[in-house]
Parts: structure tokens; C-alpha cells; sequence
């Protein structure tokens, strides 16, 4: 895994055409950390994105056998985020790195994203001092060995949800555009979010059916894989 090191965080515009819900705070607790094997490998996305996933302390144990030492502040994050995936897309020849962890409600599973680095020439320093080190989370759907989706929390089904009084989720409205940045803990987050899985929060079916469905998906084909 290429070594830690500062970042540059631009949220994960490029992979996704709406807005998706940001948060100060990682949407898992320790408690419900899983790591699920199955999403190791190289995907194909329908948007041509290339995805290589990559397990963070299995790279890490890699580099250790090279003798590639870790600093202390190296040493710190990885104790953070060594249950998690390191993973790297290209899509219109950008390039983006993403720290993923995994973690379950019931028996659905999640991925906290934190994007960590994107090479692009067009971010000058100034800019990139303007951009915050946010979370977003993405339902994770094993299709098969072969075949997996990511559904990211839709900030308009959230916007429903605080019209109409269902929520008291601790946000501000930031910049210009007001975008939503939830402020809550992650504990806060976790009970939102198991509350928002398996409770009926919409009355409408249709509004049901939409909740994990909007223009934020994307499925992946692992590369290699079998007609």
C-alpha cells in the first residue's frame, strides 16, 4: 500500500453525479467493524470506473516483510484503519484513493468512505486548504462472488426525512450551496442508520422502495470474472 501521507480530500465527486450525505464523523462503531473477503480484488464499474480493493493490513503486513518501517503517526492510523480496505479508482483518467470500513447492521453491510488522495493537477493549494475530511456511507449488496453494488446514502432522502419532522440528526448547512454536513457522533450516526435500515420511516411505498435507490449507485463486476 503507498505509504501514508498528507492528503488531499475533494469528497467523492468523482464518483457520483447527486449529492450524497457528508459527516464530520465515521458512520460505524468499533463494535460493528466486519471484513468481508469477498470485496478483495480488481472491479469494473457501469461507469467504466476502474476499482482495485486492497486489504489494508494484509499491505501492510506486506511491507513490513520488505522492510518498510512505519513512523509512530503511521503507526497510529493504521491501528485506526487496519480492519479496512485501501482502494484506489480511475475514472477519466483521474485517479482517487479511498480508506473503506466495513461494518454491519443485522446482516447488512456498509462501507465508511474517506477519500485520502485524488492526483489532479486542476487543485491548486489554495483550494485544496478549503476542503474538509468528511465520511460518506454506501450500502454494500454482494450480488454474488462476482458482482457487488454501492448505494450511497442520498442527501435528498435525508432532506425528506427532515421536512418532515422524522429526524433530529444533529447538521449544519455549509457553503453557498448549503450543502448537508451531518455533525452527529458516530454513535448517533450508527442508531440512524439501523433506524433508517429496518424501521419504516417513509409512509409511501414508493418513498420505501427509493431509499437506498437513486443516481448514487453504482455496481461492479470483478475483472476476470466468468460469463
Amino acid at each position: 500500500m503507498k505509504t501514508w501521507k498528507p492528503f488531499i480530500l475533494i469528497g467523492l465527486a468523482l464518483l457520483l453525479n447527486s449529492c450524497i450525505v457528508k459527516s464530520l464523523q465515521p458512520f460505524y462503531t468499533s463494535e460493528s467493524l466486519s471484513f468481508n473477503k469477498d470485496l478483495i480484488g480488481s472491479w469494473i464499474d457501469n461507469e467504466k470506473g476502474k476499482w482495485t480493493v486492497e486489504s489494508i493490513r494484509t499491505k501492510i503486513e506486506e511491507d513490513r516483510k520488505k522492510g518498510i518501517k512505519l513512523s509512530k503517526e503511521d503507526l497510529a492510523l493504521y491501528e485506526t484503519y487496519k480492519d479496512g480496505y485501501f482502494i484506489t479508482l480511475i475514472k477519466k483518467d483521474k485517479e482517487a484513493g479511498f480508506i473503506a470500513m466495513p461494518f454491519k447492521i443485522n446482516q447488512h453491510y456498509f462501507l465508511d468512505f474517506i477519500p485520502i488522495e485524488i492526483k489532479d493537477d486542476e487543485i491548486n493549494s489554495l483550494a485544496a486548504e478549503h476542503l474538509l475530511k468528511t465520511h460518506s456511507v454506501a450500502k454494500l449488496d454482494i450480488n454474488s462472488g462476482e458482482d457487488v453494488s454501492f448505494s450511497w446514502l442520498s442527501e435528498e432522502r435525508l432532506k425528506d426525512l427532515y421536512d418532515a419532522q422524522k429526524i433530529r440528526l444533529k447538521h449544519e448547512k455549509i457553503g453557498f450551496e448549503e450543502d448537508l454536513l451531518l455533525t452527529a457522533s458516530s454513535e448517533e450516526l450508527y442508531a440512524f442508520l439501523t433506524k433508517y435500515t429496518e424501521a419504516d420511516l417513509f409512509k409511501k411505498y414508493e418513498e420505501k422502495e427509493k431509499k437506498w435507490k437513486s443516481n448514487d449507485k453504482l455496481t461492479l463486476t470483478k475483472v476476470n470474472a466468468k460469463p
